[in-house]
């Protein structure tokens, strides 16, 4: 029996197996944890000031500590990627990889180079482990959905960049894809609305203003379209892609000489197009001289002898000729191409 009065001490309840089973604390583990963590800060802050061998210095020198350190080598591999050494690149996200086979953010730039190297090689189903694996930044849901552009999955892909969008909201490049998918859906009016998007948080994203100018022919606005492939020019003047877009508009305008002199100015940027060669072909075979015209989509064809328009307007000049046999020889391998309006042509042929 306790006493009356006397202190009643109440002992604690531990349970000494359960700490005996936790083992002694390993200091030195500690302290090369905690030198790894300050190098690779240090790493980070050099590859800030595009100091990349003093980072490479730092991060060969966390792996020496803790040779499973996931960070230093994916930092690594971004390194080697910038310095174009993708190949080195691929191996630092895979040694990750070897040891955190779930490391989303390592998932994802592994990914990310092989797309560099070759889109044929990742698929959409390689951003979305990473995805799954909690590398939920933007760039994995923009590239998914890049992936799944490049498949003809336009909601697929509105989806993707709409998440990307979510967590990066001036993120240019996603709502210019995101406009290119809405634009291969017949919504023209979304997609000149995430063209302009892109263009207010990049002013220099040169295809914005292209893919507009694009989208507004496609309505019918030909004036307005001039307008933004000047506007690319003006970003890039050596692209020959909005010289040959603008001097379709003007074509389509009437104006010829404008036209002329912007096909000129494609074909000296970009003497290899056949989009280009058909078009000096076009104002050619418009001002009457159909003989010069064949000569260049002949040349078109001799490129890309698959380009069906080309064979089309080349019927063309040739039925202006009087040449119906050579005519409709052309409207049928344009037909076979797939290009639909050919199949008009050809009922000139079997009259």
């Amino acid at each position: 029996m306790i006493k009356k009065g006397y202190p009643i001490a109440f002992l604690l309840c531990i349970s000494f197996a359960l700490l005996a089973q936790q083992g002694e604390f390993d200091y030195t583990d500690y302290r090369n944890q905690r030198i790894a963590e300050r190098l690779y800060n240090n790493a980070v802050s050099a590859v800030h000031a595009q100091d990349y061998y003093g980072a490479l210095f730092y991060l060969d020198s966390i792996n020496k500590l803790q040779p499973n350190f996931a960070e230093a080598y994916i930092e690594r591999g971004k390194i080697y990627f910038v310095k174009e050494r993708k190949n080195d690149a691929l191996a630092e996200f895979q040694k990750v990889l070897s040891f955190e086979p779930d490391n989303g953010e390592a998932l994802f730039y592994n990914a990310y180079v092989k797309f560099t190297q070759d889109t044929s090689s990742v698929a959409a189903s390689d951003f979305d482990m990473a995805i799954k694996n909690n590398y939920t930044l933007p760039h994995a849901f923009y590239y998914r959905g890049l992936m799944k552009l490049l498949d003809h999955q336009y909601n697929d892909a509105i989806a993707d960049f709409s998440m990307a969008i979510e967590r990066k909201a001036d993120y240019a490049k996603a709502y210019h894809d995101r406009g290119s998918a809405k634009r291969m859906l017949g919504d023209y009016q979304g997609a000149i609305y995430d063209y302009r998007l892109a263009i207010n948080y990049d002013n220099n994203l040169l295809m914005a203003y292209i893919n507009m100018g694009t989208t507004k022919k496609k309505l019918g606005d030909f004036q307005g379209a001039e307008q933004d492939y000047t506007v690319a020019i003006n970003v890039d003047s050596t692209n020959f892609l909005p010289y040959n877009n603008r001097g379709g508009a003007r074509y389509i305008l009437g104006n010829l000489e404008e036209a002329e002199s912007d096909f000129k100015k494609a074909y000296e940027l970009n003497p290899e197009s056949p989009s280009v060669l058909c078009n000096m072909g076009n104002v050619l075979a418009k001002a009457g001289d159909y003989e010069s015209a064949i000569e260049w989509y002949n040349k078109s064809l001799e490129i890309n002898p698959a380009f069906a328009i080309s064979f089309l307007n080349r019927g063309l000049a040739y039925e202006l000729l009087g040449m119906l046999t050579e005519a409709c020889l052309d409207w049928e391998q344009a037909a076979q191409f797939g290009l639909e309006e050919a199949n008009e042509y050809l009922k000139e042929c079997n009259k």
